[in-house]
């Protein structure tokens, strides 16, 4: 096996005629007066891999494997890629399939077939810092009514706020949290 893309194997010696791996960071330009822009790393981008298949009727049904690859793309679900060595690439959707027929037979049935599939990483999104405060607070125990830390002899102006008065008769406001 040369590689396994969610339950679609790629056989080394069968299917594999290729790969290229793309992979690029990205950067902002800053243009400064009277010089060189300067450059600022912005993250990377999505690795994008293409890998080259060949199909024959000799080894497999061509229009078979094309459906298994073409029903993947069209799922659009994100698959883990996983090197023959092992190596968990990551999470990858099929992006383009590319097909072209080499041979047929005079009735018109391909018998072989070259294909390009092109994959692009998929990465989970991430959440935002105000639905994971909310999220957070949902989790959160409850207070209990009832158990209220007021204190004798106070009333509330406004949230946020008390005014207290202490054993001399002075007023004053103090600030609360809820």
């Amino acid at each position: 096996m040369f590689a396994l893309l969610g339950t679609i194997q790629f056989k080394l010696i069968t299917y594999f005629d290729g790969i290229e791996v793309n992979k690029a960071t990205k950067f902002a330009r800053h243009e400064v007066l009277d010089g060189k822009p300067i450059l600022q790393r912005t993250g990377d981008e999505l690795d994008e891999i293409s890998i080259e298949l060949a199909f024959h009727d000799y080894y497999c049904d061509p229009a078979t494997e094309l459906k298994r690859l073409d029903d993947a793309r069209l799922a659009a679900e994100a698959m883990p890629l996983i090197w023959g060595n092992g190596v968990v690439e990551g999470q990858f959707v099929i992006e383009k399939l590319r097909v072209t027929g080499q041979t047929a037979t005079r009735f018109g049935k391909l018998t072989s077939v070259s294909a390009s599939v092109s994959l692009i990483e998929y990465v989970e999104p991430q959440v935002p810092v105000e639905a994971a405060r909310a999220r957070k607070k949902q989790k959160a125990p409850a207070r209990k009514k009832g158990r209220s830390k007021k204190v004798t002899g106070t009333k509330v102006t406004r949230p946020g706020t008390t005014t207290i008065k202490n054993k001399d008769g002075v007023e004053f406001t103090k600030i609360t949290r809820n």
